[in-house]
């Protein structure tokens, strides 16, 4: 058996304690404590949150941070379309004031205290009615503002209330999906420029000129999920590295060259709990999900993030709503320990 010697060309140094400037990829003995001590990249792993005061799937929007989130709209486990808002303070989901309508499959991006939702559909007891509403959110209360210049239902949005993006989405009449994108500034939308294909149920993450997205389903292919992610410069699109796994509907949360990708659906099993993250050229596996599952919304950075809410898991039903969140943390470098006493 090679030895570590062997393999890395030194011996592992045996101390009596650890040393006060080390090197990343350092390897040591701390004879003291009894433990095996290197210093790298720890990796990130998903924890478990504070559950959801009501069950809820469908929202392609990217909002708040772990410590400061928020949610809104989406299906609840009998398939009506949603009004309630709640917000995470890193511990526990609070109940806020509702939207003014129900409303489902949005887009949507900013902070808990200012927060904007974008498109959706619209669901009075008939056929999917795919909207081009905007609200704006201001810690307290949601007020209408500018609609967005085509109507989307299953979208996604990300950036800031001042500064976002949506883009995506399927179309009245029908299931017919666009590759459109619009830029917000507050107030009212523009149009940007076009994804290079049409899609939806799609994740998004990081700013306006900045954007990362894929996740998606792309009708018409086949099979219509795929790999690929696509970054957008506020101007227009181009390829980024693709996805290790197919998946459609997930989260995605961080920034275009710092982001972490949850759960979503793929053929034939429709719950995952694969997480990806995605440094500007590639994306990595990391550490699973407890629970599969896809319609997964999140928000947060690379290192402290969140997803809330989804479908799954497998076994429980086609559509089964779930309250639980997960805390994603990432300690990036730092030291780790195996004891061997």
């Amino acid at each position: 058996m090679t030895t570590y010697r062997q393999g890395q060309g030194y011996r592992i140094k045996s101390v009596a304690s650890d040393p006060s400037n080390t090197q990343f990829g350092q390897i040591w003995y701390n004879r003291t404590a009894k433990q095996i001590k290197f210093t790298g990249n720890l990796g990130g792993v998903f924890s478990s949150g504070g559950n959801l005061n009501t069950a809820r799937w469908n929202c392609r929007a990217t909002v708040g941070t772990q410590t400061a989130g928020i949610t809104f709209a989406g299906y609840t486990q009998t398939g009506s379309a949603m009004a309630e808002t709640e917000e995470y303070n890193g511990t526990s989901w609070s109940e806020v004031n509702d939207l003014p309508d129900t409303v489902t499959d949005i887009g949507g991006g900013g902070t808990q205290t200012a927060a904007f939702m974008s498109g959706g559909n619209s669901l009075p007891g008939a056929p999917d009615v795919r909207i081009a509403k905007t609200l704006n959110y201001d810690g307290t209360n949601w007020t209408t503002s500018g609609d967005l210049p085509f109507v989307s239902g299953q979208g996604a949005g990300c950036g800031t209330q001042t500064a976002g993006i949506h883009s995506g989405g399927l179309q009245n009449p029908g299931n017919t999906v666009t590759n459109k994108t619009a830029e917000y500034n507050g107030t009212s939308w523009t149009d940007g420029g076009n994804y290079p294909k049409n899609h939806g149920y799609h994740a998004m993450c990081g700013t306006q000129t900045a954007t990362l997205a894929g996740m998606s389903i792309n009708p018409g292919e086949s099979p219509d999920q795929n790999t690929e992610f696509y970054e957008y410069d506020g101007s227009s699109w181009t390829a980024a590295g693709n996805h290790n796994n197919k998946r459609y509907a997930g989260a995605a949360f961080g920034t275009q060259t710092a982001a972490i990708t949850a759960g979503g659906g793929s053929a034939p099993a429709g719950h995952q709990n694969k997480v990806e993250s995605y440094d500007g050229t590639s994306f990595t596996n990391e550490s699973t999900l407890a629970t599969g599952s896809n319609y997964i919304h999140g928000g947060g950075t690379s290192s402290a993030g969140i997803v809330q809410g989804g479908s799954g898991p497998a076994g429980a039903g086609p559509n089964q709503a779930l309250s639980r969140s997960e805390e994603w943390n990432d300690p990036s470098a730092g030291t780790r320990t195996m004891d061997v006493s």
